[in-house]
């Protein structure tokens, strides 16, 4: 049993911006395949949990672009979960050629019992005697987001729609992405030179609902809002920019 996934991809044009690389929610989408994938074949997937009566949760994500690899190049993709604390697990991930690492990051997953919606001991989940791979990527700490937006200026609505929704029947995490990135035009993407991307999910949106993205700058960095029509807070995007 594998405690690291990785496999040869090759990038595709589905995922790829207008300058023919790979775009950065074809990075979360990536990282999202790999970790499903790698998660059933170790044991750890939805289908093995839910008869568990448990669920994985995302909490934060951190990626850092060194260079976005190219359309069509192939590429090494790999992820690997650390070892959990009591209810909580990163799981790292990279994406990287001969040159080096293009694409380092983690996601801090939470264990989540169905029953009650809240946090569940991870103890026993991963099969006896599997042993976790110790190597670290993205080993900045996560940021502390703050989730005020009060006063803040207005970027954009968005509703979510029918192909936000995933297994989860709720918006997908890699969807957050696509909504704060299509607030912006080509030419303002090129402009940001986006180096790191930071997440904070924290409530979820169901198809339907009606967000609005507020914004906040403070030097190199962007602050993204997705707030619910109640006034909370659904999730933070983080730009660290160039």
């Amino acid at each position: 049993m594998r405690n690291k996934l990785e496999k040869q991809i090759i990038i595709p044009i589905s995922q790829c911006d207008s300058h023919s690389r790979l775009n950065i929610t074809g990075i979360f989408n990536i990282f999202m395949d790999l970790a499903t994938e790698h998660g059933a074949e170790i044991g750890v997937g939805m289908d093995k949990l839910a008869q568990k009566g448990l669920f994985w949760v995302a909490s934060k994500t951190k990626v850092k672009v060194n260079r976005m690899p190219e359309m069509l190049s192939t590429v090494s993709a790999a992820t690997w979960p650390e070892i959990p604390n009591r209810i909580r697990c990163n799981r790292y991930y990279y994406i990287k050629n001969d040159d080096g690492v293009l694409v380092e990051g983690k996601t801090e997953w939470i264990m989540v019992d169905m029953a009650s919606g809240r946090p569940a001991k991870i103890d026993g989940v991963y099969p006896d005697g599997f042993e976790h791979c110790t190597d670290i990527v993205c080993d900045q700490p996560f940021s502390r987001l703050g989730t005020h937006f009060e006063d803040c200026e207005k970027l954009a609505e968005y509703t979510v729609c029918s192909t936000d929704i995933d297994v989860s029947q709720h918006m997908n995490n890699a969807a957050y992405i696509r909504a704060v990135l299509g607030a912006y035009s080509v030419k303002e993407i090129d402009e940001m030179n986006i180096q790191e991307i930071e997440v904070a999910y924290k409530l979820q949106c169901y198809e339907g609902e009606k967000l609005t993205l507020l914004v906040k700058d403070e030097e190199n960095i962007r602050d993204i809002g997705i707030i619910k029509q109640d006034g909370t807070t659904a999730c933070i995007v983080r730009f660290v920019c160039g």
